[in-house]
């Protein structure tokens, strides 16, 4: 008896007993790596939400000293939207007000940022700030040419139709931020109801220029690189819209990258992407949204009402 106890002790998991435990285990891993992923994606929302506010802060700061927000974009041809130009972009110049002080005080503001090798240097710093988490797609936080990059830019006018919600020159209008710099009081539908900066993610190749520019065809644009002056974007689109007319390179499927010459609203967040606002706070859009609230947020000084969304 007592030899056959030892030996019933000492029996080890039969091979269903290991399979057995080996589903359930599996059966385990399924149920928590989507809780997993999904806590670590809010977490690189949050982050992302808190870099755009901390960009509000500095566009204010700005604004307290020089009286105007920053310059964005770059004026191109001799339209209204196009007749003023400046050399440094948005985020450039607000620099010294997000703890980069450094970096600012080395930059030539009298030269393009890749035009002196001490400018191209110091432009090929990747700044945490500057980039969404969530753009997994990109390699690193540069460009294809080393240049730090960037996943936000100003939202500086829009062309949806209010009537038809597609694309209209005819009814462009200007947003917060402009080129030659904008004050407070030209954001007259109200500081918190005009968009600022939004989301612009996952640029990450060089993209044939095909829009209202004398640019060669077949020439790369630069909107990925946080110092290139000409990083803002209009709107056309809701969030996260995959399609535009206006093409890119083969490289760059819409489906899975915003990377055309004239970009939209885009983030690798499910269901929309952040902006933030000229009075600094910042939401989170809908890819679903009515087109007219989008452009009535988008637009400075038109007296629409904004909407809930």
């Amino acid at each position: 008896m007592n030899a056959r106890a030892i030996n019933n002790s000492e029996r080890g998991f039969t091979l269903i007993e290991l399979l057995v435990v080996i589903a359930i285990i599996a059966i385990l891993i399924a149920l928590l790596l989507p809780a997993v992923q999904q806590a670590r994606e809010a977490a690189r929302r949050t982050k992302c939400k808190n870099n755009l506010k901390q960009l509000g802060l500095a566009m204010h700061n700005y604004e307290s000293t020089f009286r105007r927000f920053p310059s964005s974009g770059q004026g191109l041809g001799s339209g209204p939207f196009g007749q003023n130009f400046d050399r440094q972009s948005f985020f450039t110049h607000v620099l010294p007000y997000i703890d980069q002080a450094n970096i600012s005080g080395q930059f030539d503001f009298g030269s393009y940022y890749n035009q002196t090798p001490e400018n191209i240097a110091i432009t090929q710093i990747a700044i945490a700030g500057y980039i969404c988490p969530s753009a997994a797609l990109r390699n690193g936080d540069t460009d294809s040419d080393g240049y730090g990059a960037i996943d936000y830019g100003p939202t500086i006018h829009t062309n949806i139709s209010p009537v038809t919600g597609l694309p209209d020159s005819s009814t462009m209008v200007h947003g917060g931020l402009r080129w030659e710099g904008s004050t407070i009081k030209q954001v007259t539908d109200g500081t918190s109801n005009t968009m600022a900066l939004g989301e612009c993610v996952g640029r990450n190749d060089g993209m044939d220029s095909l829009y209202d520019d004398p640019v060669v065809i077949g020439s790369k644009r630069s909107h990925w690189r946080w110092a290139e002056p000409d990083n803002a974007f209009g709107v056309s689109f809701t969030p996260n819209f995959h399609r535009t007319p206006w093409g890119g390179p083969p490289s760059c499927p819409w489906v899975d990258m915003n990377c055309g010459p004239n970009d939209e609203l885009f983030s690798f967040h499910s269901g929309g992407c952040h902006a933030m606002f000229c009075d600094g706070h910042v939401r989170f859009l809908s890819e679903s949204m009515d087109f007219r609230v989008l452009r009535a947020a988008v637009s400075a000084s038109q007296g629409e009402v904004v909407g809930a969304f």
